[in-house]
């Protein structure tokens, strides 16, 4: 499994992973493309059912329960790590639009061509996944989720209708210039007061809107970019472990290393050492 996505073999996989990544953890969002027969699921309270041509968007923090697909049917899941989703949100407003709109309309039909183009994207991906991983491969597959979210987005926009500047709630747009700024930031800053302030909003509601549209925490999502910026820059600089740890601001290399420590696995040398 790649840290980007992961694709279960069945609705039961498939919600076990979901539900194991909670509010607290880094969350996922759930597709799932009806290519045959029918699925039926209940999101929230409301009863669905997926016919061919389907597809099923489930931001994460949502309630989901489904039955397993029939021997006749055909049935793709696929979960895909939200900060994904966030990046492509900071470089395509079209991607924001999907994931809102998604929260409250999950379900989208394709047509043929467009059933046919996820298809292939989700048969390259899984393909790439069964390979054996060699260099480049979390690139390559960080590569092939934003493609393939890209162009779920183009397909999904024709009937959402492309968002005009200017729209959209306070909320919306809170949390659409808070991740400009955790973009820009790139990980110097990891307290949820900092973007509040810069925001001009209390950290307790900044931390509401990000829960309730992601079903994650803001600390979460700093975190998780700082941890991600940290990473590229063990890997592609060629600053020594102390001046990464005063670019980053951590008072000391010791609070540097319990920090990469937790949130990466490995103490800082040793991350650098398996990404060379």
């Amino acid at each position: 499994m790649s840290e980007e996505i992961f694709i279960p073999d069945s609705a039961a996989d498939a919600l076990q992973f979901y539900r194991s990544h909670p509010q607290e953890e880094e969350s996922y969002v759930l597709l799932i493309l009806c290519e045959k027969g029918s699925f039926r699921l209940v999101f929230g309270r409301k009863p669905l059912e997926l016919h061919p041509g389907d597809l099923f968007i489930c931001p994460p923090g949502q309630s989901i329960v489904a039955e397993e697909a029939g021997e006749d049917s055909s049935i793709r899941y696929m979960c895909i790590r939200l900060s994904s989703f966030l990046r492509s949100i900071r470089t395509g407003r079209n991607v924001w639009n999907v994931l809102m709109y998604a929260l409250k309309q999950p379900v989208f039909h394709l047509s043929a061509d467009d059933a046919w183009l996820t298809s292939c994207y989700y048969q390259v991906i899984k393909g790439k996944l069964a390979t054996r991983r060699s260099y480049y491969f979390d690139e390559i597959m960080a590569s092939l989720v934003q493609c393939a979210i890209y162009e779920v987005c183009v397909i999904l926009n024709r009937d959402i209708g492309a968002e005009q500047p200017g729209q959209g709630s306070h909320r919306d747009e809170i949390f659409k210039r808070f991740l400009d700024l955790l973009s820009a930031d790139g990980g110097r800053h990891r307290q949820v007061r900092y973007y509040a302030d810069e925001l001009y909003v209390t950290p307790k509601y900044l931390s509401g809107i990000i829960s309730e549209i992601c079903g994650t925490t803001a600390q979460e999502l700093i975190l998780d970019s700082a941890s991600k910026e940290i990473r590229q820059t063990l890997e592609f600089s060629n600053l020594s472990i102390k001046e990464i740890a005063t670019d980053f601001g951590f008072p000391d290399v010791s609070a540097f290393g319990k920090f990469v420590k937790s949130r990466l696995g490995y103490s800082p040398r040793s991350l650098r050492r398996r990404l060379r």
